[in-house]
């Protein structure tokens, strides 16, 4: 039985240093901004990376389902090659490769993701307002690297306004800004482990045209009301001869 134990505490060992070292191999992620804005029923994320490359100049980043990258540009070193999937048992990442080796580079990746601005029935019960739409985005760190800070920005679509944020931890802050006309709902997930999910959603609503439709709808009524009850004046009297 102590053979035995030996035997696996050995096994877990090498397992968890093959990890590491596998994750070592392909450099290290220190930040992941996801941006998200509609473009149809489909979001557009504009994804911010900071990370370091290995000896090879290579860097691993997620690659997320029912995505396509549209298009990659290095804000801080100079990529040598598009980026290639790399399969590793179930999972499924991208690297790509700079000249600079075992540096701090930066790089923009323009992703299409389908179906994100579709939404979805929000869970609101009766709370006002009726009609409210989920648009959730839900990412997997498929690479084997640690990404050492994560944040999530979804916006709002034009004439639409923002509700609520859901889908985060509610103990910890989350932000609502406003960028060039757009309304996003954002949080800063921190740290997230090689394989982790995390997912961030926001309810939207049309705003509601009802109260300046009512005040049309009351001016017409009062003015006919006048108008009935003074008709004999808005008919006017004989000039006195």
């Amino acid at each position: 039985m102590k053979k035995a134990i030996i035997v696996m505490l050995a096994l877990l060992a090498v397992s968890m240093f093959s990890s590491t070292a596998y994750a070592m191999e392909f450099g290290s992620l220190e930040s992941v901004q996801d941006t998200l804005t509609p473009d149809g029923k489909d979001a557009i994320i504009s994804q911010q990376i900071t990370a370091v490359t290995n000896e090879n100049g290579e860097v691993a980043f997620p690659l997320y389902s029912k995505t396509e990258i549209i298009s990659i540009d290095a804000d801080k070193g100079s990529i040598l090659e598009d980026p290639k999937v790399i399969e590793y048992g179930d999972h499924k990442f991208n690297v790509v490769v700079f000249s600079e080796k075992e540096s701090e580079v930066s790089f923009k990746v323009t992703i299409k993701k389908t179906g994100v601005y579709e939404g979805k029935k929000a869970k609101l019960g009766d709370t006002f307002p009726s009609g409210a739409l989920t648009i959730e985005h839900k990412a997997v760190n498929s690479s084997p690297n640690t990404i050492k800070s994560y944040s999530i920005k979804i916006a709002a679509p034009e004439g639409k306004e923002l509700l609520n944020i859901v889908g985060y931890d509610a103990e910890e802050s989350f932000g609502i800004t406003q960028e060039d006309g757009q309304v996003f709902g954002g949080f800063d997930f921190e740290e997230v482990d090689a394989g982790q999910e995390v997912k961030l959603a926001i309810n939207i609503f049309s705003p509601m045209k009802i109260h300046s439709t009512l005040v049309w709808i009351l001016s017409g009524l009062i003015s006919v009301a006048f108008m009935l009850k003074n008709r004999d004046l808005l008919k006017g009297k004989a000039a006195l001869q």
